[in-house]
């Protein structure tokens, strides 16, 4: 199946400061797709960010999943990714990214990314965070051998996203939604909208569900332009 669109990642907004030092996460969740890929299955992820100087925070995300059934591959995908954010003017902060994607199963062979841009923060309060950001990404896409797609090579676009979040005690609830035009050829858009819901169990121990929309303007032949993925499991962090 040929590749279909991937948004940059870009972090749901945690609710309230993020202290200086380290912080990390770990993910186990059973996952449900329609689309593109049909399937149920399951999926790890890892997170680390370090915070330092009151002002920088860096971080590395990654995931993989490899996956059988009746010796046939149903899944074989990996990602990373790795930011760094700057908040040298309150409440604007700048941010880089780079970004590794591969699904074998889409024909992707290696889709790379590198962007820098800015993030102004509209509100931050105990119980609520809301960010835009706007940034200029060169994308570099290698399909499968034989499939035809319009973004295959090297072009450049702009990412815009708006980011917002709630949050009591025990529950958050976080969006985060992209529109991602190619600079060339405006008409050739992707967009993705992102819910999570977070509830902590125990002090290092949470319980997420997610739900994530992706559409692609235009998309490789054969490939549908819209693509749904849910996400249910646990989160350790440390």
């Amino acid at each position: 199946m040929p590749a279909n669109a991937t948004i940059v990642n870009v972090f749901t907004p945690s609710v309230g400061p993020i202290e200086d030092g380290w912080h990390g996460s770990v993910t186990a969740a059973t996952t449900l797709l329609a689309g593109n890929e049909k399937r149920a299955g399951a999926k790890t992820a890892a997170g680390l960010r370090i915070k330092h100087a009151g002002a920088h925070l860096t971080s590395l995300t990654g995931s993989g999943e490899v996956a059988y059934a009746l010796d046939e591959l149903i899944t074989d995908r990996a990602f990373a990714n790795l930011r760094h954010r700057w908040m040298f003017a309150e409440p604007v902060a700048a941010f880089g990214f780079l970004q590794v994607d591969h699904n074998a199963l889409r024909a992707l062979q290696i889709r790379d990314l590198a962007g820098v841009g800015l993030d102004v923060r509209l509100v931050r309060k105990d119980w609520a965070e809301a960010h835009v950001g706007v940034a200029m990404m060169v994308e570099q896409q290698r399909l499968s051998k034989g499939v035809r797609d319009e973004d295959r090579g090297t072009h450049l676009r702009n990412s815009n996203y708006l980011t917002l979040a709630v949050s009591s005690d025990k529950v958050s609830l976080a969006s985060t939604s992209f529109f991602q035009p190619r600079v060339d050829a405006p008409t050739n858009w992707r967009a993705l909208e992102e819910l999570v819901l977070t509830v902590k169990l125990a002090e290092r121990l949470d319980w997420t569900a997610k739900a994530r929309l992706e559409h692609d303007s235009d998309p490789p032949e054969e490939v549908a332009p819209n693509d749904l993925s849910t996400l249910s499991g646990l989160v350790v962090t440390f």
